[in-house]
């Protein structure tokens, strides 16, 4: 049982990774449709070579029962025996004579072939007719008999000749084999040969492919597809995949672009307003505070997307850093930023665990996302801080008891100027954009798992 479990999960195994790739459905289809065509031919010829063997057989018993009923009617004794004898030389042969009562007068066949039973007497006595001229055809355990009557010493008796049908199954089966044979040894090596050639056809196809999957970020949509030799067909892929990396090379661009000139542009007027709102003669303080608060908001939503602009899938300049000491300054940080709340700050850091990035660029990554750990956490709370290395990957992970993101506003917390309802009217809404521009940059991912008024863990994983 445990034998044919394995054997259909390999076997299904096998389908799917066949199917997979349009070479191994080009295959199977191929094996497929010759096997069905080769079955067809083989179900055709079979039965035209079956139909044509059994009219044969009829005709030789046809013509032998005529000579037996000649030589009963003519002759006697041994020289009879002799000459019936003489009629089963071939195999598969047997001839019965029987008396008008039904009983046996003489019974021969040949080696090949076992003698008549009692069910096959009277299977002739009820298949002929002593007032019959012509033989009767019949087939009774795998013989096929020609029946007719003679004038034996008693009076009309029958004569019966019998050719064994095993000899057809026999060269059925040998016809049977040698197709199979030729299915085995020709179409199978055929299709191993073409799921070869198929290989170097599909090859540019795989290309196409390959590259288009490296294009996975803004900064590599400046790659362009290339092959060589392509059809009419692959060229036309290549060509539409390549002006549709080139169009969006074009958004990207300007898109950054835009965003570095507004913020420049936005730069030297919101300074000089805050030169002007400092000196002015306002009636109030609070209301001179809260103006240069905003201008103060405003330069630094500004000084994020000069940041973002830079950094979003542009190559950082790489070192080793201790990620087990970014970490442990952080845990710092979020005590030193959540004594007004009371929060409890627990780590498992792992030691001696470096990898290589731009420090400057990781520690704002990171201390973001422990900035929005303090800042929308409870009274009270709590905030854990790991770092662990494994298998290979390290994982980072800050986990807090705040106040949680409702499920409609998880897949759109990476958004630029994003802010949840039940966020605060504070921030630029820029950092998780920042967080996650940097996270990627370095080939990492940042996964963010929330409950609502339950809290919040955001995962980094660095392959």
């Amino acid at each position: 049982m445990v034998r044919a479990i394995s054997w259909v999960s390999m076997k299904n195994s096998i389908l799917q990774k066949m199917t997979r790739t349009l070479r191994g459905r080009l295959t199977l289809w191929y094996i497929l449709s010759v096997g069905v065509i080769v079955l067809l031919l083989l179900l055709s010829v079979s039965g035209l070579f079956w139909v044509t063997l059994q009219d044969q057989i009829d005709h030789h018993v046809h013509i032998a029962v005529n000579e037996a009923k000649q030589v009963v009617e003519n002759y006697r004794g041994e020289e009879r025996d002799s000459l019936i004898k003489n009629l089963v030389s071939a195999r598969g042969m047997t001839v019965v004579v029987l008396s008008p009562d039904g009983s046996a007068i003489l019974e021969t066949n040949s080696p090949d072939v076992a003698l008549v039973t009692e069910h096959q007497l009277q299977k002739l006595l009820g298949s002929s007719s002593l007032y019959d001229s012509t033989p009767t055809h019949f087939t009774e355990n795998n013989i096929r008999f020609a029946a007719m009557p003679a004038q034996v010493n008693a009076g009309k008796g029958i004569v019966a000749v019998g050719y064994s049908t095993q000899v057809l199954y026999g060269t059925l089966y040998k016809l049977v084999a040698m197709v199979l044979g030729v299915v085995f040894f020709l179409v199978l090596p055929i299709a191993f040969l073409g799921y070869k050639l198929l290989k170097k056809q599909l090859h540019p196809l795989e290309s196409i492919a390959t590259q288009a999957k490296a294009v996975s970020d803004t900064a590599s949509l400046s790659r362009r597809i290339t092959i060589t030799s392509p059809t009419q067909e692959l060229q036309t892929i290549q060509e539409a995949l390549n002006t549709m990396f080139s169009k969006l090379e074009h958004i990207f661009t300007n898109e950054r672009q835009f965003f570095s000139d507004a913020a420049h542009t936005l730069k030297t007027p919101l300074a000089v307003l805050r030169s002007q709102t400092e000196n002015a003669v306002v009636p109030a303080q609070k209301v001179r505070e809260d103006m240069i608060r905003t201008i103060d908001k405003a330069n630094d939503t500004i000084g994020d997307l000069l940041f973002l602009s830079r950094i979003v899938d542009k190559p950082q300049k790489l070192e080793r850093v201790s990620l087990t000491d970014i970490m442990t300054d952080l845990a710092e940080l979020a005590t030193t930023l959540g004594e007004e709340k009371d929060l409890s700050i627990t780590t498992d850091i792992q030691k001696d665990v470096t990898f290589k990035a731009s420090k400057g660029l990781l520690q704002r990554a990171l201390s973001n996302i422990v900035y929005n750990a303090v800042y929308y956490n409870k009274p009270q709370g709590s905030i854990n801080l790991t770092l662990k290395k494994r298998h290979g990957s390290i994982i980072i992970a800050v986990k807090d008891t705040g106040i949680g993101i409702s499920k409609n506003d998880l897949p759109q917390l990476f958004k630029r100027f994003f802010r949840g309802v039940n966020a605060e009217n504070k921030g630029s809404g820029l950092g998780l954009a920042i967080s996650k521009a940097v996270v990627e940059n370095l080939d990492g991912k940042i996964v963010i798992s929330s409950v609502l008024n339950k809290g919040t863990t955001v995962t980094i994983t660095f392959s």
